[in-house]
């Protein structure tokens, strides 16, 4: 499988819950949906890339762009999105790249792209490379992973106060979960087909609808900016801006 090909979804929801039609919000001219795709082409590692959307004015947008995109009816995430539309997808393996990550690193998305074809049976996220900060830790927007000593995850939490306590032992690490994922058309389909769990819901997190499905492996790789709130434009157009020079000067 090391040299399966790998299809790159990236979900898109027009209603986001804390900030509405936010992948249409421009930066430089474009709207986040358009930066973020671009960051999928740019990794160069993907033998498709499509925008799965419940919204045919993010599909219009997209396909403006010279993008492909596939609408979709409701879906509880975007793993669900992709679960329930897996058929469309021409590749047995599937890199699922959130819409609000218009300055997502490549070489992150490289590395889950290159674990996942060397082993298609476990669920592959990223995590970040660092250490997370004490306003990190409690910021509920950003989702914490708990792993073993092998990077596999145990568990996702959004509050910090867990960090420390009894639960953790010292074989476990903590780090920023950044919300790419890596897996098979198999494991969409068994997603797919299970129930919405409470504690997927409690903590909107797509993964916790049923850690038993598979192995989820981590991988450490560099932070993106992604825009959860309003608050959060500003660092990604600074981010965007510092690609733009790195770009510039290559």
């Amino acid at each position: 499988m090391l040299d399966a090909d790998v299809t790159c979804v990236v979900p898109a929801r027009l209603g986001s819950t804390r900030f509405p039609r936010k992948l249409l919000q421009p930066l430089f001219g474009k709207p986040i949906i358009v930066h973020t795709l671009e960051r999928a082409a740019e990794a160069e590692c993907f033998a498709d890339i499509v925008c799965f959307t419940d919204s045919e004015e993010i599909g219009s947008v997209v396909a403006d762009h010279g993008f492909r995109y596939v609408l979709t009816g409701e879906a509880a995430n975007g793993t669900d999105r992709i679960g329930h539309n897996v058929d469309s997808i021409q590749t047995d393996l599937v890199v699922n790249l959130q819409g609000d990550e218009p300055a997502f690193p490549i070489e992150g998305l490289v590395r889950i792209c290159v674990a996942l074809r060397r082993h298609p049976q476990w669920v592959h996220t990223l995590v970040h490379s660092e250490s997370p900060t004490d306003a990190d830790m409690m910021n509920l927007n950003r989702v914490k992973a708990v792993m073993d000593s092998e990077n596999f995850v145990l568990n996702f939490q959004r509050h910090g106060r867990f960090v420390g306590a009894k639960n953790i032992s010292p074989l476990q690490t903590v780090a920023i979960h950044l919300g790419v994922y890596g897996y098979s058309k198999n494991f969409l389909r068994r997603y797919a087909a299970s129930p919405v769990s409470a504690r997927e819901i409690e903590l909107s997190h797509e993964l916790l609808r049923d850690l038993n499905l598979a192995p989820v492996r981590a991988h450490a790789a560099p932070c993106g900016a992604p825009v959860d709130v309003p608050a959060d434009l500003e660092m990604a157009c600074e981010r965007l801006k510092t690609l733009a020079l790195q770009g510039a000067l290559s």
